[in-house]
């Protein structure tokens, strides 16, 4: 787990389950609303799922007007399959509520990235078999 990633929760909120989704939330320094919208169906994780995706964006720009009072305070990332860890789909979400924390947002990503790649660096030349990681995370 991450040691910048507090207070992590998992919920089904109305309208996720019967999508097969689940929000999780979190925290991360001078970033307090922190969220991953998960689509995680059973069996055969589809490419893409367009309604999911339309799905996650109407509950992104709530989010953000529930915290801000804006629906347009935030920011979202998706990684395309090829891409990403997980193969289920999933966007990150990170409500901004001043303009400075997007700044700080970026940083936090890109320390977190780079040690990420540094630590699998390492390990392919140690030939160290890479570490497990839970499916919510």
């Amino acid at each position: 787990m991450n040691p910048l990633v507090l207070d992590r929760r998992i919920d089904t909120p109305p309208g996720y389950a019967e999508r097969d989704c689940r929000l999780v939330s979190y925290r991360m320094p001078f970033c307090r609303h922190c969220f991953v919208l998960c689509h995680d169906p059973s069996g055969e994780h589809p490419a893409i799922d367009y309604t999911v995706m339309d799905f996650f964006m109407g509950e992104t720009h709530a989010l953000s007007r529930r915290i801000t009072g804006n629906p347009h305070s935030f920011v979202a990332i998706h990684s395309g399959g090829f891409v990403r860890k997980r193969p289920n789909l999933h966007m990150h979400v990170f409500v901004i509520e001043r303009r400075w924390q997007k700044a700080w947002l970026y940083l936090l990503l890109a320390a977190i990235h780079t040690t990420s790649a540094g630590f699998r660096a390492i390990r392919r030349l140690l030939h160290i078999a890479p570490v497990r990681r839970r499916a919510a995370d």
